[in-house]
């Protein structure tokens, strides 16, 4: 696998392996390949994949354990410091009009979408909402197969800056769907697990169905309300990840 000679090469190569743990191809505590076997992949020097390994640590998302080589880190939220959690430690009102900003996108892309009814070729949709389909509830695939549903539905809207807007904000999104599909339980924060949906929350396969329902049916109104709640349990969920966040804090500078 050669990565394209464009920009710097270890942002490229951080960028493809985060793609493969966020797809599933290496799960929370696996071992990465080595060194010498990842720079074979990307046809590059060993000290750009080690480059593109110490970004992936500034993230959050693997750790280096001496003399025994890089881990992908265990699955949660405090761990994946995407603009969600950024603006969670900043303050609960930038969160929540972060949370609102992208339900006003996935509504406007909903409701533009049906608009258009089964007049364009709902086939890249049908496959996008069959993945989401396929995946287990509360996994990274299924956060991933939900945002590409999302995208599916953006292209087929026809608004190539609604769809654009969507692309910005897409790792903003998968953090906000991640908070929404973790478990409340644990005073420590949650953890993502089916346990979410049986609190009330619906799944993924639920609101991309009835999302692809209203396309077809050519109803903008029902799109754009189904989209709403969902983008309302997501701001539900992330004021009551901030109030965690912060009761752990102080229980922590209680400790010091």
């Amino acid at each position: 696998m050669q990565v394209a000679d464009e920009g710097k090469l270890y942002v490229q190569i951080a960028r493809s392996i985060r793609a493969t743990i966020e797809e599933g191809q290496f799960r929370p505590g696996e071992k990465l390949p080595s060194l010498a076997r990842l720079a074979r992949v990307y046809g590059c020097s060993r000290a750009t994949v080690r480059e593109a390994l110490g970004a992936l640590r500034g993230q959050g998302l693997v750790e280096f354990r001496h003399g025994d080589g890089v881990y992908v880190r265990t699955a949660s939220v405090e761990m994946w410091m995407e603009p969600l959690e950024a603006a969670i430690l900043l303050g609960e009102g930038q969160a929540l009009q972060l949370v609102e900003l992208m339900t006003s996108i996935v509504a406007g892309v909903a409701a533009f979408a049906a608009s258009r009814g089964v007049q364009g070729d709902t086939g890249a949709l049908s496959d996008a909402l069959f993945q989401v389909e396929c995946a287990a509830p509360g996994t990274e695939a299924a956060v991933a197969s939900e945002l590409s549903f999302y995208a599916a539905l953006a292209e087929y809207s026809g608004n190539a800056l609604l769809a654009n807007a969507l692309r910005v904000l897409q790792e903003a999104l998968r953090s906000s769907l991640r908070v929404l599909y973790e478990d409340d339980g644990g005073e420590d924060g949650g953890r993502r697990g089916p346990s979410a949906v049986s609190a009330g929350v619906p799944s993924a396969a639920e609101v991309c169905r009835m999302l692809y329902a209203a396309v077809c049916e050519g109803d903008a109104e029902a799109a754009w309300r189904i989209a709403f709640r969902h983008g309302t349990a997501m701001a539900r969920r992330v004021a009551r990840r901030r109030e965690r966040w912060i009761a752990s804090a102080s229980r922590q500078a209680g400790r010091a």
